[in-house]
């Protein structure tokens, strides 16, 4: 091979390399530049919250969150929204599941789909409880308002 061909050869591939890569940053610029926040909200203590009932539900921004207090005790967050058709969802005490008006879909405690349409389970969201003051606390980060 030639000098004069290896570096035109080289030449172009360098270049197609570079508009590939000018061209990925451009399209998905998030990933690279965005920083994510994190909106901690402070629901109150455990044993106010889940004294006549095992979940609240929450507005915070746009989004509607439901606050669960499991059979064994454990309390997890989920977004109300239905992984099927985008309608919300509400708890059943009773059952100890969600429910979807919609269409029918039901989710376990835990968020996982057990019957109708919804194949994904529900976004679920972090929460935590501060020991010293039993304090139940939801966070938030950008994704998830």
């Amino acid at each position: 091979m030639k000098r004069r061909v290896f570096f035109q050869a080289t030449l172009k591939y360098v270049s197609l390399a570079g508009l590939s890569a000018l061209t990925v940053f451009s399209i998905i610029p998030d990933i690279f530049n965005k920083k994510r926040s994190v909106k901690k909200i402070i629901l109150g203590k455990a044993s106010d919250i889940f004294s006549s009932n095992t979940a609240i539900v929450q507005k915070v921004n746009d989004e509607t969150v439901i606050i669960v207090q499991n059979t064994t005790g454990e309390i997890q967050a989920f977004n109300a929204t239905c992984t099927h058709a985008g309608c919300m969802v509400e708890w059943n005490d009773t059952q100890h599941s969600f429910h979807c008006r919609c269409h029918g879909g039901i989710f376990n405690e835990k968020g996982d789909p057990i019957a109708g349409p919804p194949k994904k389970p529900l976004r679920q969201l972090q929460v935590d409880i501060r020991t010293s003051t039993n304090e139940v606390i939801l966070y938030l980060d950008d994704a998830s308002m």
